[in-house]
């Protein structure tokens, strides 16, 4: 009983003894999977070992020509997916489709 009321002293003392850190945006997925390089663009790469794959649709897998169109366009008229495609090599022609997430994000699937 005795250890019991000291463990709890000194979990309540290191609790207390701790401030808040000054940039608490950290979630438990920035925790484990760190920052993605550009908040609010995904990079899913399409390779053809993910043909058989049925955790991407088959719309990403294999688009129509006005889905690589729209995709074409949406890089030419928004820098930030540009520049993004830039930084991680990725040339224009090999994206295949751009998805608008739910929370307004942007999932680029390129091979």
């Amino acid at each position: 009983m005795r250890k019991f009321i000291a463990l709890t002293f000194a979990a309540t003392a290191l609790a207390l003894s701790v401030p808040p850190s000054a940039g608490a945006t950290e979630t438990l997925g920035t925790i484990l999977f760190g920052h993605p390089s550009e908040p609010g663009i995904a990079v899913i790469f399409l390779r053809s070992s993910y043909h058989d794959d049925d955790t991407v649709s088959s719309i990403y897998r294999h688009p129509s020509a006005a889905m690589l169109a729209r995709a074409q366009a949406e890089i030419a008229s928004n820098p930030v997916i540009k520049a993004s495609l830039e930084r991680r090599n990725i040339r224009p022609q090999n994206v295949l489709a751009i998805q608008t997430a739910l929370d307004g994000g942007k999932v680029i699937y390129a091979r």
